[in-house]
């Protein structure tokens, strides 16, 4: 009962136009009153300043210049690669981390979504990865808001998926069905020296926008676009920035089960930050310990 209620209040709640509002608002220079927000938002999140790489509050013009803001490289050290597959593209914390089964994601107790329609339908898509291993990261506004590669990777395409802007908290991803499958997303998939690998950036209320580094901000549409990028060799390191969410919002990362197997610390619930081993590798590790 109380998931109907949620999802009837959420859908005639208008909020792809708050959050078309709330970006205007965090994109606009607005002098002291910026600097006010940026300092409550810091006091309220205890966002530690000494991380960022640009320190001095007063050169942000605009709230959303803060809220993406970089990190100084030795504030997130990437996992070495001797001993890990893949690392998280971002900060957060795991919601679910586990197996596709029969073209189905956990998205919490009693509630699971189809692949399928969260690649956009495409079926080669979705062929992909079935039967493979997913990892679902959320970001909540505390968190650090740039996107990167999990591992060494070349982009072969990108699927922009309309849709709404449900909030992703733990209240409405324990009772929203499809939840991930109901937002705006883009899909990107990449191919690496072990296969194919997908990292979707899920948009949710309040997020002003989704922007990749290869094509700037994604121009919300109407219809499902596919951008192929194969012959462009946009190649990617490890940790190298991809993209980044301007509010909190979910990642979610797809490979095949052959890739690897998951940390065992990624349960739901737990902390995690960009650069951190996600797909271990017990092999490499005990061939390292050995030598």
């Amino acid at each position: 009962m109380f998931g109907l209620i949620l999802k009837t209040f959420e859908y005639l709640t208008p909020l792809s136009t708050l959050t078309y509002l709330s970006s205007k608002l965090t994109d606009a220079p607005m002098g002291g009153f910026t600097q006010w927000l940026i300092r409550r938002f810091i006091s309220t999140y205890k966002i530690n300043v000494e991380e960022c790489e640009n320190t001095d509050l007063k050169s942000y013009k605009t709230f959303n210049d803060f809220f993406i803001r970089k990190l100084k490289p030795e504030a997130r050290p990437i996992a070495d690669s001797s001993t890990c597959i893949a690392v998280s593209p971002v900060d957060g914390t795991v919601g679910q981390a586990e197996d596709i089964k029969a073209g189905r994601l956990i998205q919490a107790k009693g509630i699971d979504y189809s692949l399928n329609a969260l690649v956009g339908g495409r079926k080669e898509d979705a062929d992909l990865f079935d039967n493979g291993r997913f990892a679902c990261i959320y970001l909540s506004p505390a968190n650090y808001h740039r996107i990167h590669m999990p591992m060494n990777g070349k982009l072969l395409r990108t699927i922009h998926i309309p849709g709404r802007h449900f909030p992703v908290g733990k209240r409405n991803v324990s009772h929203m069905d499809d939840l991930f499958t109901k937002n705006e997303r883009l899909v990107c998939i990449f191919q690496t020296e072990r296969g194919p690998m997908a990292v979707i950036m899920v948009g949710a209320a309040l997020v002003g926008s989704i922007g990749t580094v290869w094509d700037g901000t994604v121009v919300r549409r109407s219809g499902i676009e596919v951008k192929d990028y194969s012959q462009e060799n946009l190649m990617f390191e490890r940790g190298a920035e991809i993209g980044h969410f301007k509010f909190g919002s979910t990642v979610i990362t797809l490979w095949p089960k052959s890739l690897g197997d998951l940390e065992l610390y990624m349960k739901n619930g737990a902390k995690v930050q960009m650069g951190q081993s996600m797909i271990g590798n017990a092999k490499l590790a005990d061939a390292n310990f050995k030598d």
